[in-house]
Parts: structure tokens; C-alpha cells; sequence
């Protein structure tokens, strides 16, 4: 039986991108991939565990007792977190002076009534982060975040494990969504907002984005016509709009453009 409990964002994703008759997969196994690791690094982000700024990432919970309890989010900071074990230190801050003055006015200058003595300033290093674009490929390759987000949807029974055996000996495993109405849940609640001019809460705005990214509007938003589909555009565009640039919002529009490129470029190849 199906937990009542409200499914993630990239829960969402995965029950969307699969037929909830048949069980088969709507899209391909690396945009699929990219779109299942862009969703779990957009929830560590809202929830307050991850930055991202220029491409990378930044932990910002230091302590293993901070880590979330989630079990798909909770091994990508653990991972994390053990690679930056083996970063080497970084260097000391160098203690500079700025001489310019000293050289023209002299090292009393300020006692004749000339400039203030020049200040002792510091270099700072900058912390170290976490490439965006290599961890969204970490997570996507060898159906990692998709392992991460099958446990977590396993615990609420929204997937059923099968089991079928081959026909020269051995067995084949997949997991398929509960029903149809488990898949097509998260579509149909875009596609309603849409149609209905309801504003998009921001796990809704993320997962709408990974549709568009990974090519899954073209099964799970057909019935939107055109003209809907440019209001969805919109209130994309809009839900992730933010004045300062250095925000939530900012952030999670930065991750959809790394996983709309990262799947573009895979398409080139």
C-alpha cells in the first residue's frame, strides 16, 4: 500500500518518466540520469545543505549530526564529504603590505599632514568547491542518483520491484510505479496549474524545468497546447527570477542550465 506521505521532486521525476501501465521508460537512460542527480543537488540546495555559486558546489553542514536523515539525499553529502578528505590543505593566508605609499610619501609621511599610513591587508585563498558539471555526471552514470531515489521511493511503496527470468537461466530485476495514477500524478498536477493559471510552488517550477531538460514534456505535458506550454515557459522564468543573483532562486536556475547543457552535449556526440 502506498504511503500518504508527499513524494520529492525527484521522486516525481522518475514515476513521471515511466509508463504507468506497461512500466516502461519514457526517456533515455542519460537524460534520465542527469535529470534524477539535477534533483537531488536541487533539494540539497532548497533544503539549506548545498551552495552553488559559478559551477560549483559548497557543503555547508560540516558536522556528519547535521546531515539529513533522508535517505537518498544523506549519501551525496556523505560521498561529499569524503572526497574533501582527501583534498590537500589549503595553503596559509599571506600577510601583505601595500608599499606604493610608503615609497612616494615615506614611512612618517603621515605626521607631515600627507596620506594615512598604509594598512596591513590579507590575501585570503578561496575555499575550495565541488564542480557542478562533474557531480551532476558522477550521479547520473551508472544509474547512481536513480539507485538513491528507488530507495527512498521503495520506503512509500510508489514502485514495485519485478522479477523475470531469462530464458538461457538467471533473472532480470526492474522497478516499476505502483499504478498509473502514482505516475501520472505529477504531470497532471503541472498540467492542471497551467490550464487553471495556479502559480507553481517551487519543487513544481524545479520539476517542470527537468521536463523540459530531459525531453519528458513531449509524453508526461502533450495535452498542453502551444500557448500553455509558453505560459509554462513563463512561470519557469519566473518562479526562478531573482533581483539580487545570489539566492535560492539563482541557484536552482543555475543547476537547470549545467543539466540542460549537460544532456544537450551527450545529444551532439
Amino acid at each position: 500500500m502506498p504511503s500518504a506521505e508527499p513524494t520529492r521532486l525527484t521522486d516525481d521525476l522518475w514515476l513521471a518518466a515511466h509508463d504507468g501501465v506497461k512500466g516502461a521508460r519514457l526517456i533515455g537512460d542519460w537524460p534520465l540520469g542527469v535529470g534524477l542527480a539535477t534533483g537531488l543537488l536541487a533539494e540539497l540546495i532548497h533544503g539549506g545543505f548545498l551552495e552553488l555559486c559559478e559551477g560549483e558546489l559548497f557543503r555547508i553542514q560540516d558536522t556528519v549530526a547535521a546531515l539529513p536523515s533522508d535517505p537518498a539525499l544523506r549519501p551525496v553529502l556523505v560521498t561529499m564529504q569524503a572526497e574533501e578528505q582527501t583534498w590537500p590543505a589549503p595553503p596559509a593566508p599571506v600577510q601583505v603590505r601595500a608599499t606604493a605609499h610608503e615609497e612616494q610619501w615615506g614611512p612618517r609621511a603621515w605626521e607631515r599632514g600627507a596620506w594615512p599610513p598604509p594598512v596591513q591587508q590579507e590575501t585570503r585563498h578561496r575555499r575550495p568547491g565541488h564542480p557542478l558539471n562533474a557531480w551532476i555526471s558522477y550521479l547520473a552514470y551508472d544509474s547512481r542518483a536513480e539507485a538513491r531515489v528507488l530507495d527512498r521511493l521503495s520506503r512509500t511503496g510508489l514502485v514495485q520491484r519485478e522479477e523475470h527470468r531469462r530464458l538461457f537461466g538467471g533473472t532480470t530485476v526492474r522497478y516499476v510505479p505502483f499504478d498509473s495514477y502514482a505516475s501520472g500524478t505529477p504531470a497532471n498536477t503541472i498540467t492542471h496549474a497551467v490550464q487553471t493559471g495556479r502559480t507553481l510552488p517551487w519543487a513544481d517550477v524545479i520539476l517542470a524545468g527537468l521536463f523540459l531538460a530531459t525531453g519528458l514534456h513531449h509524453h508526461a505535458l502533450a495535452t498542453l497546447s502551444p500557448y500553455e506550454r509558453s505560459l509554462l515557459t513563463q512561470q519557469i522564468r519566473t518562479g526562478l527570477a531573482d533581483p539580487g543573483g545570489s539566492g535560492v532562486k539563482a541557484m536552482l536556475r543555475e543547476l537547470l542550465h549545467a543539466a540542460d547543457a549537460a544532456i544537450g552535449e551527450a545529444a551532439m556526440r
